[in-house]
């Protein structure tokens, strides 16, 4: 998993961002609000680890931005006290987990492949580094912000990612696309290049296959 870790005790980052990295994940660490921001703006993360008590923009305003953009990244809570009202308000914004400092490494993996598991069975297809799309909602997901597709752009989409890398039949991309909709001709190209249009940075993802049908190649990441 691609981490965001956002904790100021500097000794506590480096423990947690050197053991996730042990465990395998991909880790990238900052020690304020503002820095933050910053990071998650720019690239796709998988789950975030926020302490609340950080400086510059609290714990608390990270976690609402997250949510405010929409995005269903998990987030982990680090709180240095229980406090009632602090956790009631991560909860009511949308945080999936709390820890209490101070914590064992192995109690923060438990609720990391605790999340891991939830993760997984949304069928979250990773795209790219800022490029996600989650197939249970249908929605996709680039530098956090949700595209809205119209429905035969999910329906291409999805078939093209059930088959990434795979060329994928005129036919049958056309079938499944429109269903049982009887039409003289089907504007699949017209369909492609409105799709193209939503990956805005210039990267190229759907391929052609002259005669044949359509791919879709994703970045190895």
């Amino acid at each position: 998993m691609k981490i965001l870790i956002i904790e100021d005790d500097i000794q506590l980052n480096t423990t947690i961002t050197n053991f996730l990295k042990y465990k395998g994940h991909e880790t990238t660490s900052v020690e304020d609000g503002e820095d933050a921001l910053e990071y998650i703006d720019k690239n796709f993360y998988n789950l975030f680890i926020i302490d609340i008590n950080i400086p510059k923009i609290s714990g608390l305003e990270i976690l609402k931005y997250i949510r405010q953009r929409d995005l269903k990244t998990p987030v982990i809570i680090i709180t240095a006290s229980l406090e009632l009202e602090n956790l009631k308000v991560a909860y009511k914004d949308g945080c999936d987990e709390y820890i209490k400092k101070p914590f064992y490494l192995e109690e923060l993996e438990i609720k990391i492949d605790k999340i891991c598991q939830s993760y997984n069975n949304q069928k979250i297809i990773i795209i790219s580094e800022n490029i996600s799309y989650d197939t249970s909602s249908e929605e996709l997901f680039i530098d956090g912000e949700v595209k809205r597709l119209r429905k035969k752009e999910k329906r291409l989409l999805s078939i093209l990612l059930e088959n990434v890398n795979k060329t994928v039949s005129t036919q049958t991309l056309e079938n499944y696309v429109w269903e049982n909709e009887i039409k003289e001709s089907y504007p699949l190209r017209q369909l492609v290049n409105g799709l193209r249009k939503y990956f805005e940075n210039g990267e190229k993802f759907i391929f052609s296959d002259a005669g044949i049908g359509y791919r879709f190649e994703t970045k190895k990441i």
